[in-house]
């Protein structure tokens, strides 16, 4: 009976949580993290050994470092902010849910099928960029279909790899990202429209780099095409862009609520501009709704793997501990142009190691943000998005290499040996020389 109740939970969890966001009272915050706690507990009873060893690892830093900081009574209030995540991973779910049945997604996917197999990875590249910046990793998914007609399997591969690439370069901008939540958290004095703008210029630059490595004929021209294709879409994440910012920088929500806060309204959007009827609409909404209950019965080991590595990030955050031990290695004195390299390159290797970028990003924001004269909050905030992205890319464990390869039936080992083991770097390098630019010219 357990197996099925406690995967239930999260349909109770998932519109209680919204309500929380909106109230705001902190007896219903601790009364749902105590519930939350229940239901990650069960839900990681039944992971693989590596992912139960990571969430005590995680857990136990956690706790390692309140006690350190004597500030192990404030436990309670602090899981009970990852509450969030009830919210935002079925909310993310439902909107994938309403993609994949929009016509003007299904308009695409059948233009990128006419396409000559020279111009796929372009299509593919834009396509997992734009639809990824509200869907997230959803948006490999919803591109599926296009994989099961490639019998051959290096075309399988390509287009695999550059629909990951696009996703992953997504993750430099889009507040419906875990990414964007986490990192503006650390720097909280960064104004939220510069880091979508920062993150913006940071995914062009990926594209221009990615069209150069393709090596195809008018690779600009194609991703043009490309993107008109999507025409019909791309006002909407205009639209869900600029409620997340309204709803972050008017409401005063954090990052993770604005964008669970804006997901209920762009879909009715979405269903509005795509049905004839108020009954057409009713029935949509309907058919999402019951695909997205049984598909958020399955996402507790997500959940909890990614509300445990936020708990040891606002831990990271606020300790007195780590203050101490950035000043006792005297990490202010790395050079700043330096440093913008060193925590992209950091976070690739840690991916390379199946450690989670919500981990890497955390510690080395940690150690970093508020505490290098160096380098502006906006400069360090860039690197680790950028960061945060290349491993992405090349991350064995991550959730988007997992989903690419499930979807695509193209091995990890094989998605990480091509040619992004040379454009993930690539793109940090670049990246950094932008970024420390920016922050020389803002001097």
């Amino acid at each position: 009976m357990t197996d099925t109740v406690i995967p239930r939970l999260i349909l109770i969890l998932w519109p209680l949580a919204l309500v929380d966001m909106i109230v705001g009272t902190s007896w219903l915050s601790l009364v749902l993290g105590g519930v939350f706690a229940i239901y990650l507990i069960a839900s990681l009873r039944t992971a693989h050994l590596g992912d139960r060893l990571f969430a005590v690892a995680v857990t136990g830093l956690a706790l390692l470092i309140l006690t350190l900081d004597r500030r192990l009574a404030d436990l309670p209030a602090i899981f009970a902010r990852t509450v969030v995540f009830a919210a935002f991973v079925p909310s993310a779910q439902f909107l994938r849910s309403l993609a994949e049945s929009d016509l003007r997604v299904a308009r695409y996917r059948d233009a990128l099928q006419q396409q000559p197999q020279s111009a796929r990875p372009i299509w593919l590249l834009i396509g997992s960029a734009v639809l990824g910046s509200v869907m997230t990793v959803g948006a490999v998914a919803i591109l599926s279909p296009l994989f099961a007609d490639l019998c051959d399997e290096d075309s399988r591969r390509e287009d695999a790899v550059a629909a990951l690439t696009g996703t992953a370069l997504a993750i430099n901008w889009s507040p419906f990202f875990v990414a964007m939540a986490v990192v503006t958290a650390f720097f909280p004095m960064v104004p939220f429209w510069q880091a979508v703008s920062v993150g913006l210029g940071l995914s062009f630059l990926g594209l221009f780099l990615a069209f150069a490595m393709l090596r195809i004929a008018n690779p600009f021209v194609t991703g043009i095409r490309a993107l008109r294709a999507l025409g019909g879409f791309v006002p909407m994440i205009c639209v869900a862009g600029l409620m997340v910012v309204l709803l972050r920088v008017e409401g005063g929500f954090s990052t993770l609520e604005a964008g669970c806060l804006a997901i209920p309204p762009l879909g009715l959007l979405l269903v509005a501009t795509a049905t004839r009827s108020r009954s057409e609409a009713r029935t949509r909404i309907k058919h999402t709704l019951q695909v997205t209950g049984m598909r958020i019965k399955r996402v507790g080991l997500e959940i909890g793997i990614v509300a445990l590595a936020f708990m040891l990030g606002l831990v990271l955050r606020d300790s007195p501990t780590v203050d101490a031990l950035v000043m006792y290695l005297q990490l202010d004195g790395i050079p700043g142009p330096l440093l913008l390299l060193l925590i992209p390159a950091a976070m690739i290797v840690s991916g390379l190691l199946a450690v989670h970028p919500i981990v890497s990003a955390s510690l080395l924001m940690a150690l970093f943000a508020g505490n290098h004269s160096g380098v502006s909050d906006l400069a360090l905030l860039g690197a680790t998005l950028a960061g945060w992205s290349a491993a992405a890319m090349l991350s064995y464990s991550g959730l988007l290499m997992m989903v690419t390869t499930s979807v695509t039936a193209v091995p990890r080992s094989r998605l990480i040996l091509s040619r992004n083991t040379l454009f993930g770097p690539a793109f940090a390098l670049a990246a950094a020389l932008l970024l420390a630019t920016l922050d020389r010219a803002m001097v």
